[in-house]
């Protein structure tokens, strides 16, 4: 399971294949402030996925949280009970400035921003990109 992965501190082999990967799978940097659209394998639900096989498992990623998670390796692990969140409100963007480690409640107000088109601020987080 990929949750076990974000608890561990993988081989530097294994960093640099998986980022090899990422950069395979999304569409390039993009222009300055737009989003990093991943190109490759989306779940059901519409968020950009990777499947990998990481020291003779076969993982499923989530593109976004795989790519947080390989932006700031050595500095933080990441747990199930944080979200990697989308500030673009994009399933598909893997850019880590449009992306923010935060509690599941934080994740879910910044639904209110994109029905109303309008971020109030996320206290101690960032504001949503509409």
């Amino acid at each position: 399971m990929a949750s076990a992965f974000y608890a561990s501190v993988p081989s530097l082999h294994t960093v640099q294949r998986l980022k090899n990967l990422v950069e395979q799978k999304s569409g390039g940097a993009g222009a300055a402030g737009a989003c990093r659209l991943w190109v490759g394998e989306h779940d059901r639900y519409g968020y950009a996925v990777l499947r990998a096989t990481v020291a003779g498992k076969r993982i499923h990623f989530l593109a976004h949280r795989l790519a947080f998670f390989l932006h700031f390796l050595g500095t933080m692990m990441l747990i199930d009970t944080m979200n990697v969140s989308h500030i673009c409100h994009n399933k598909k963007c893997i850019k880590v400035e449009h992306l923010s480690y935060e509690p599941q409640s934080v994740n879910n107000s910044r639904k209110k921003c994109l029905a109303t088109r309008e971020c109030t601020g996320h206290h101690g987080y960032p504001k949503c990109i509409l």
